[in-house]
């Protein structure tokens, strides 16, 4: 039993809901499902009842959910009156992101270093692959974590690869392709690709993308081009065309999202998230955060 494993219950238990207990605590139903039922495990008793349209909390639940809330309480309280003693470091922690990838673990990783060092100053950028690398260049962020498609192109540019993921093709929920569960990358030929827009930076982006369109075996027509992957999921469930996104912003549709995604063959592991950073950058808190906090999939 651990502290966030009492957070989720009782979030879930307030909610009545674990969408909106997901909603509030920034995290993954599928994640906040899982802690929840190793919690009930570890207590020995049903603390929820679920069914497909209500969560109901059980006698022993009720119980439960004050003892949990007391222990939260006194867990806050005692956190305080540590970090009033000794805060720890100071200072400002500038972390740049890929849009999207705020849909994953990464909330977890940074309110694990806010909750150890809250006297660091946390700031975020949120933008596609080459205003990232371009930005952290630029010294205007400490590291970022991003796609990586050629670590060749990076130069002075650090990095650790944190995890693969699937390239999925994102189409309209109505589109006949839905009926195939899995699809080539020939599938897509017949219709538009609602694209996003690339930074003029070369690290290979484009020639990653190209790549993986050549493999439709026809021209490829552009319907649109985005600013950001939200965008994209907008033109498609407007039925402009399919877009082609990693798995880490598909994993989280909810299912009235008018759009599907699908796994394309052979691109299981074709997109690879890395975190990157300078190693001129004389940053101890960028060290603090590479050494106790970046979560690297195994």
């Amino acid at each position: 039993m651990n502290f966030r494993q009492l957070e989720y219950f009782v979030a879930v238990a307030e909610e009545l809901s674990f969408t909106r207990a997901a909603k509030r605590l920034f995290v993954s139903q599928a994640t906040l499902s899982q802690q929840v039922r190793a919690l009930e495990r570890e207590v020995g008793v049903e603390l929820l009842e679920r069914d497909s349209r209500h969560v109901r909390l059980t006698g022993s639940g009720a119980v439960f959910l004050d003892e949990a809330r007391s222990i939260l309480t006194h867990v806050q309280d005692a956190l305080v009156r540590t970090r009033a003693a000794d805060n720890g470091p100071e200072g400002e922690l500038r972390v740049g992101y890929v849009k999207g990838y705020e849909r994953t673990d990464l909330t977890e990783m940074l309110f694990d270093f806010h909750e150890r060092y809250p006297g660091v100053r946390l700031s975020f950028l949120c933008e596609n692959v080459a205003e990232l690398y371009d930005a952290l260049r630029a010294e205007e962020v400490d590291l970022v974590i991003n796609l990586l498609y050629d670590g060749a192109n990076l130069g002075e540019i650090q990095y650790q690869v944190l995890r693969h993921y699937p390239l999925l093709a994102v189409v309209p929920a109505s589109s006949p392709l839905t009926w195939k569960g899995t699809i080539s990358m020939a599938d897509l030929a017949p219709y538009p690709l609602v694209d996003i827009h690339k930074g003029s930076g070369d690290y290979g982006e484009g020639e990653v993308i190209s790549r993986n369109l050549a493999e439709t075996g026809a021209e490829v027509r552009v319907s649109y081009v985005s600013e950001d992957v939200e965008t994209s999921i907008l033109a498609v469930a407007s039925g402009m065309g399919y877009a082609l996104l990693p798995g880490y912003f598909t994993s989280s549709f909810y299912p009235d999202s008018k759009v599907m995604a699908l796994p394309i063959r052979g691109k299981e592991q074709e997109m690879t998230v890395c975190c990157a950073w300078l190693a001129r950058r004389k940053n101890e808190l960028l060290d603090v955060f590479l050494d106790e906090f970046l979560r690297v999939e195994e």
